[in-house]
């Protein structure tokens, strides 16, 4: 993976339901689809020198339901990217899929126009699970779509699943794990259930209609997820995500963890790139109208300082089992990286949270349980020093 090339992130903020835990921002006003695609349109051609001279060797379509969309509206899509950007001949090309928004022929339709990776927002296969989480499809339907994408020629299908429910065990976790595993996905996102403020889910928590899993069963409800996906020869390779061997990591999600330049197109979507960060407008209806007159939708930029640059880079490293490559910070530092961390190192190390590999500072299993903990340690001293 060449870093010096430049990733596209498409949001498509559309869902048939809103899930009660998710979140980021989607409507379920359908008939704002279509003017949506135009004005996606429209924010591609006018932001066709943004990327500079760089390629763009992977395209990420998230949303939302990015599966809403028809083989059509994602070859519209693609086609003006083509136009006014310069695509790497092995650009990887990701969509979303939510498993009850598709119907025959689907798979063989988008593959034909250019998307060549899959992430399914499976969930789960256990049809009490999809229940509690409000999914619109059943475990049936999940599988059903797994194999007609296998069967559209997908060999690069990952999907999502979502464990530490209310009652979940080890037992039933491991279930619908080795459920996932018959399918013999090249890539799985196992994310612990979490409680964002604002969700239907954390109102209920609030009000005491719902329990969460007690600490130290999520810690081992996560410790199993990669002692089990590594016996069947996975790669933890970050906190919440595995690849059946290095070629599989998600080559898209990587330049976030590497702070890689990328741009963002539709509602909500972000953009990094030389210490700047910008986004859109989280309102469909206002990109809209700000695309209509031929304005970019952007809500705000940032210019990141040092600190923030620094906290990020140890943030991101963290969460990968590459760690922070100490010589890339010290080289933005302008400082060594023991003088500023000695205190931060051997607490960790003395604790077994981490260790120094191959000049970079990696955690160990145990140490990723306590990840908000290390950031915190690490950015105590980047914003005292």
């Amino acid at each position: 993976m060449s870093e010096i090339n430049t990733a596209l992130y498409i949001h498509v903020p559309f869902c048939i339901k809103k899930c009660p835990y998710c979140d980021f921002y989607s409507v379920a006003k359908l008939s704002l689809k279509e003017r949506f695609v135009d004005a996606l349109l429209t924010e591609i051609s006018l932001r066709e020198d943004c990327a500079g001279a760089s390629a763009i060797d992977t395209i990420y379509f998230g949303g939302g339901t990015p599966s809403l969309l028809t083989p059509r509206e994602i070859e519209r899509i693609l086609s003006r990217i083509r136009d006014h950007f310069n695509l790497a001949t092995d650009c990887e090309i990701t969509l979303e899929v939510n498993p009850g928004t598709v119907g025959p022929g689907y798979f063989e339709e988008i593959r034909r126009f250019g998307v060549n990776r899959l992430n399914m927002g499976v969930q789960s296969l256990c049809d009490e699970k999809l229940g509690f989480m409000e999914r619109i499809h059943s475990a049936e339907v999940a599988g059903q779509a797994l194999h007609a994408a296998r069967r559209a020629g997908f060999d690069k299908l990952g999907f999502d699943l979502i464990y530490g429910l209310p009652g979940e065990t080890e037992t039933a976790w491991r279930k619908d794990l080795d459920k996932a595993l018959k399918f013999h996905p090249e890539h799985l996102s196992c994310y612990m259930l979490t409680y964002e403020p604002g969700t239907p889910m954390h109102k209920a928590l609030e009000a005491g209609r719902i329990s969460p899993l007690r600490d130290e069963t999520t810690a081992a409800l996560f410790k199993f997820t990669s002692t089990h996906l590594a016996a069947h020869g996975y790669l933890h390779y970050e906190i919440s995500n595995f690849a059946a061997g290095p070629a599989h990591r998600s080559r898209h999600n990587r330049k976030y963890w590497n702070l890689v330049p990328y741009l963002g197109f539709g509602p909500s979507a972000h953009s990094f790139g030389r210490g700047t960060r910008s986004w859109n407008h989280a309102d469909v209806r206002r990109y809209g109208d700000d695309l209509d007159q031929g304005v970019l939708p952007v809500a705000e930029t940032e210019i990141l300082t040092l600190e923030q640059v620094l906290t990020e880079r140890v943030m991101l490293g963290l969460r990968t089992s590459d760690g922070i490559d100490i010589k890339a910070f010290e080289k933005i530092a302008n400082q060594g990286f023991m003088e500023l961390f000695k205190d931060v190192v051997r607490e960790c190390e003395t604790r077994s949270w981490a260790g120094i590999v191959n000049h970079c500072f990696v955690l160990t299993l145990e140490g990723r349980l306590f990840l908000d903990t290390v950031t915190s340690l690490f950015a105590e001293k980047i914003w005292s020093r």
